[in-house]
């Protein structure tokens, strides 16, 4: 009994060494790696912190240089823009006066019109290469090789149809409901239009507005709850053509599209004129996201056609705030990052910036056989 008890005892002691020794050199391990790395990871805390200041430092360092700018070339701006105030001013002299000089009437059907024709003039070209593949030069710009080329015109027409009711039925019913609120908040539509500073100022605003009002609705509509109901109709392209970019519902029409492009106009108690500018900007804007094409001096379209690819990563349109929530994710680590920016460039950004290469299904296989051996 006492040799049995004592063997016994003799393997416990065995098996808890190897046990501690095992501990000990794990800890050690993982200790050396939280030093080793330690200059790479940073708590979330620091994270934050690190992403305010960077977005202080970008902002900060765009007002300097536009105030050093603008204080540099002063007389030539306004030597400029004041030969510019007096054509636009002239120019919308004659519109308000095509519209009976009614508030009212130019409001509604003159936005609705302008933002319409812009719509069908940025689309155009994009959509004749989607439909003929001519230019054939265009095409080695697109951002999704092979998709689209050419697009299912049953698909196609579907999304017309969607995009024509919600230019000429959503759009219109939206701009009337908020026409009091534009009277109430002092928006006019007469009288001289804005100083060049002053159309700087509301331009910035409107960006910032802008940019919140739809990463935060956008980041909603992904919500399990409200996707499937509410925004997986615009997600059925994952290669978007640029008249997908009004291609969904009403609610969503309203909530992510209508409304954040509308609310700094309102806060900033804009002109109609630079209204007009401004959502002709954004149709533009929204165009070159989902076109499906990265043209060089252009937008680039990379992160919203990557976010039409994957789903679920970048969610505003400069990316600030989708740095700030890290919901850049998986783009942040992908080729189209490194394709991220207005191009100067006649080549593609294929080109300029080719796929990494991926490693053959024989050098897997052999390193796994070298791996085993070892």
């Amino acid at each position: 009994i006492n040799a049995e008890y004592g063997k016994q005892w003799y393997q416990r002691r065995v098996r808890d060494t190897n046990y501690f020794t095992k501990f000990n050199l794990r800890t050690m391990t993982e200790t050396q790696a939280v030093h080793s790395d330690e200059a790479e990871v940073r708590p979330p805390k620091h994270q934050l912190w690190d992403t305010i200041k960077s977005i202080v430092f970008i902002f900060g360092s765009a007002i300097i240089t536009i105030i050093a700018v603008k204080n540099s070339m002063n007389p030539y701006i306004h030597k400029i823009w004041g030969a510019s105030h007096d054509f636009h001013g002239a120019l919308w002299n004659s519109i308000y006066n095509l519209f009976g000089r009614n508030d009212f009437l130019i409001h509604i059907l003159g936005t609705t019109l302008s933002s319409t024709a812009c719509f069908v003039i940025f689309n155009t070209v994009f959509l004749i290469c989607d439909i003929t593949g001519h230019p054939r030069w265009l095409l080695k710009y697109k951002v999704q090789e092979g998709k689209n080329e050419p697009v299912d015109m049953k698909r196609m027409w579907s999304c017309v149809r969607t995009a024509a009711f919600n230019l000429l039925i959503t759009s219109p019913v939206f701009t009337f409901c908020m026409y009091p609120a534009t009277l109430y908040f002092g928006s006019y539509h007469k009288g001289d239009l804005p100083s060049f500073e002053r159309f700087l100022l509301e331009f910035v605003v409107f960006g910032i507005v802008e940019e919140i009002g739809f990463y935060y609705s956008h980041r909603l509509l992904h919500q399990p709850r409200f996707y499937a109901r509410f925004h997986k109709k615009h997600h059925e392209w994952t290669a978007p053509i640029g008249i997908t970019s009004v291609y969904c519902g009403v609610p969503e029409m309203i909530m992510s599209n209508l409304l954040p492009a509308a609310m700094g106009p309102l806060i900033m108690q804009s002109h109609l004129f630079t209204a007009w500018v401004w959502l002709g900007l954004v149709l533009f804007s929204t165009t070159l996201a989902h076109g499906g094409y990265h043209v060089p001096f252009l937008f680039s379209p990379e992160a919203h056609d990557y976010h039409h690819k994957v789903f679920n990563c970048w969610f505003g349109t400069s990316g600030i705030l989708d740095k700030l929530h890290k919901t850049d994710g998986s783009f942040a680590d992908s080729v189209h990052a490194e394709r991220h920016y207005v191009s100067f460039s006649l080549k593609s950004m294929k080109e300029i910036h080719p796929e990494p290469l991926k490693p053959s299904r024989a050098s897997t296989s052999a390193e796994g056989k070298a791996g085993k051996a070892q």
